[in-house]
């Protein structure tokens, strides 16, 4: 059954609210995995694809254009300006199936590997693999022509600031640039990708606004409860981060988890249910927009569009309920883990 669809704003732009996001693709390290991935969502309804130059040390960008290459068409493509990866970086791809592999086979280097660190305001890539800037005109331009390249198409849906610092963009000159763009059919939107704080920040410095705003977003940030009415929103990492925390949470005290139980009838100490209530609480906070989803386990992809398909309804009992005792039980704990799309 395809799924439902939103329209993104003033953009026109139509497409899944369910978005799969690129950022943690080759942490597989067999392309023609990457590949069933990618194709495992398109067969369950995913429509909109999130990417950066900077993914996978530069081949993300490439490996969707391949995929997307026959269905165009019938896809929203995402992808961002501002972070690239160096030429060092470029060459160290091609090592990425060889240590994949060997952090597979050694389950306690692989699982430090994926230990989350603190959510920072922005990135802070390594300046030896990735160049941080290019929020200008030129740099824009740049960037777009070597993402079309990569992605073999002549536009993309979207194109977005990557994690600006505040002060860091010329911010006439490329909204001027980007209007531009859209004008001549490279883009059909614009807007900016990062974290509420700082992205706020810039978009102030923006005085047309900004048409789409990707946030990220979870049960104790509800970025979009405090960002600005209008536009469009594409929210990211909402299970990532929240995901330990809740299961965590119940799991310390049984009186406390039937609780829960009781009252959004469903165990939240299972992690499967937990992550299906927090994608549950990220449609139901933007029910406008995108909830960008990011997997490597094809089965979870598949309980991703399972959960989609049982929002019905912004006013669901269960989730009201949810959110409710997290705003009673859970707003305290520190905003201190988890990162990524």
């Amino acid at each position: 059954m395809p799924l439902p669809t939103i329209t993104l704003g003033v953009s026109g732009i139509q497409t899944t609210p369910l978005g799969f996001g690129c950022a943690s693709l080759f942490r597989i390290s067999s392309s023609a995995k990457r590949s069933h991935i990618l194709h495992t969502a398109y067969d369950a309804g995913i429509r909109h694809f999130d990417v950066a130059p900077m993914y996978g040390l530069g081949r993300a960008e490439s490996e969707l254009g391949t995929f997307a290459r026959v269905r165009r068409t019938e896809l929203t493509i995402a992808t961002k300006f501002g972070i690239k990866p160096t030429l060092v970086s470029r060459g160290l791809a091609y090592a990425q199936g060889p240590i994949r592999r060997a952090l597979a086979a050694k389950p306690t280097i692989r699982d430090d590997a994926k230990t989350p660190g603190p959510i920072r305001p922005h990135y802070e890539p390594s300046h030896l693999l990735y160049d941080l800037g290019g929020y200008h005109a030129a740099g824009a331009r740049r960037s777009l022509e070597r993402s079309l390249r990569a992605l073999n198409t002549d536009y993309v849906d979207l194109l977005l600031l990557h994690d600006p610092l505040p002060g860091s963009v010329r911010s006439d000159e490329v909204a001027s640039y980007l209007e531009d763009a859209r004008t001549s059919g490279l883009i059909r939107s614009w807007g900016i990708a990062g974290e509420p704080e700082s992205t706020g920040e810039v978009a102030r410095s923006f005085h047309g606004g900004i048409p789409i705003r990707q946030l990220r977003d979870d049960i104790f940030l509800r970025s979009l409860h405090c960002a600005p009415a209008g536009g469009a929103f594409i929210t990211y990492g909402v299970i990532v981060r929240a995901l330990n925390y809740l299961v965590q949470h119940l799991r310390a005290d049984d009186a406390r988890r039937s609780r829960w139980n009781r009252a959004i009838g469903a165990d939240c100490g299972m992690p499967d249910m937990a992550a299906s209530f927090l994608l549950r609480a990220a449609f139901h906070d933007n029910n406008n927009g995108i909830v960008l989803f990011s997997a490597t386990n094809p089965l979870h992809i598949l309980g991703a569009v399972a959960t989609l398909e049982m929002c019905h309804s912004s006013e669901d009992a269960a989730i009201v309920s949810f959110l409710q005792m997290v705003d009673v039980e859970l707003r305290k704990i520190p905003n201190s883990e988890g990162k990524g799309n």
